[in-house]
């Protein structure tokens, strides 16, 4: 009887460590698929000519251009500038959407894509008149991304950016503690033998 509480305890014991590590992992594994992802959002977003394509949207399309064009009726060089930056967003929303990434990314765009769905709004709307499609379907992840963006508390960025330096000071304690434990290990195999006298 006695045997049979034991081996119980000792399977529900093994169940919830195997539990407890394949959360873990499936963790590690999304970290390691949002990665590739930040990494290439990042690459355009850097770039001189990405940030005087988002000035002309969210400061001189509206006042420039009829939005009764809608999207396709906008000249050339205006076009691509608004797609280059109206779909950079509506990517992010879509990997957001899949779960590739996650709030942080709306929290730290929060501002950006609510100005750029600002002004192009009014093109979006008219453009969805020209293609009769009875519903909101073009540039719809960007325009829903930009609402949770403008719907978000204002303390969220604060909140990560504290969640965030404090999971990085844990980290740097384990670290640390590691490389204090791996030292202790390394210095006590190599305690000298006595002196022969």
């Amino acid at each position: 009887m006695v045997f049979n509480l034991v081996a119980t305890g000792l399977s529900v014991v093994a169940l919830l460590v195997t539990l407890y590590s394949a959360v873990a992992q499936a963790a590690l594994q999304r970290r390691s698929n949002q990665l590739p992802a930040y990494v290439d959002l990042l690459a355009d977003f850097r770039s001189v000519e990405f940030h005087d394509h988002y000035r002309f949207v969210t400061q001189r399309l509206l006042a420039e251009h009829d939005p009764e064009l809608g999207l396709s009726g906008l000249p050339y060089d205006v076009r691509r500038q608004v797609y280059d930056i109206v779909y950079y967003y509506q990517n992010i929303a879509v990997l957001r959407l899949a779960d590739i990434v996650d709030d942080e990314m709306v929290a730290l765009l929060r501002i950006r894509v609510v100005k750029v769905w600002e002004a192009v709004a009014p093109f979006v709307r008219r453009e969805r008149e020209l293609m009769g499609t009875n519903g909101r379907y073009l540039l719809r992840g960007l325009e829903d991304f930009a609402h949770d963006a403008q719907h978000m508390p204002h303390d969220t960025i604060d909140r990560l950016m504290h969640l965030s330096r404090t999971q990085r000071i844990w980290r740097r304690r384990r670290a640390v503690l590691r490389r204090r434990a791996a030292l202790r290990q390394l210095t006590g195999a190599r305690v000298r033998p006595p002196a022969a006298e």
